[in-house]
C-alpha cells in the first residue's frame, strides 16, 4: 500500500502487513506509520483465553481498540469492566490501562493508535524477545524508552 495521505480511504488487503507474536498474542499489522508519516498504526491482535496486558501507562500516544471477538476484562484507572464484541475501548494517553481475554474463545481486536510511531517501534522489539520467562529489567528499560511505565502486576486482577 502507498503513502496515505489526508482525507484517504485505506483498504489493505487481510494479512497484507507483517505479523508476529508478542507474549503469545498475535499482532497483524494493517497499516503501518510510512504510510501516515508516523501519524496512525493500526493492528489486530488475537489474543488467547488467559493472555493480555497488565496495567500500564502511555505518555505518547492514545489507543482506540475495537473487540470483534471474546471476551475481556479490561482495567481502566482503578475499576474492572467487562468488554466483548462491539465494545470500543479509549486508552486515552495517561490513563492506566490493562486488559486480559477472560472467556473461551481467543480475543479478537483491531488497534488505532495515534500518533503512532512509538508504538510501532515498540511491538516490533518486543517481537524479538527471546521465548521463556521474561526479562523484567529489560522490559521496564524498552517501555521506558517508548513513554510507557508498565506497573507490577495488580492482585487479585492479574
Amino acid at each position: 500500500m502507498d503513502y496515505l495521505g489526508a482525507g484517504s480511504v485505506a483498504q489493505p488487503e487481510p494479512n497484507a502487513g507483517p505479523t508476529y507474536t508478542v507474549f503469545g498474542q498475535s499482532i497483524a499489522e494493517r497499516i503501518t506509520c510510512d504510510q501516515y508519516s508516523g501519524n496512525s498504526y493500526v493492528f489486530d491482535e488475537i489474543t488467547p483465553p488467559g493472555m493480555g496486558v497488565p496495567p500500564h501507562r502511555h505518555t505518547l500516544e492514545d489507543e482506540i481498540v475495537l473487540i470483534h471477538a471474546g471476551v475481556f476484562e479490561v482495567f481502566m484507572n482503578g475499576s474492572v469492566h467487562r468488554a466483548g464484541k462491539g465494545t470500543i475501548l479509549n486508552f486515552a494517553r495517561g490513563s492506566l490501562h490493562g486488559f486480559k481475554c477472560v472467556g473461551d474463545i481467543a480475543g479478537h481486536s483491531t488497534w488505532v493508535v495515534t500518533p503512532g510511531s512509538s508504538m510501532q517501534a515498540f511491538m516490533r522489539a518486543l517481537a524479538k524477545t527471546p521465548p521463556g520467562p521474561p526479562d523484567f529489567k529489560a522490559l521496564d528499560l524498552l517501555h521506558a524508552k517508548h513513554g510507557m511505565t508498565m506497573l507490577q502486576p495488580i492482585e487479585p486482577w492479574w
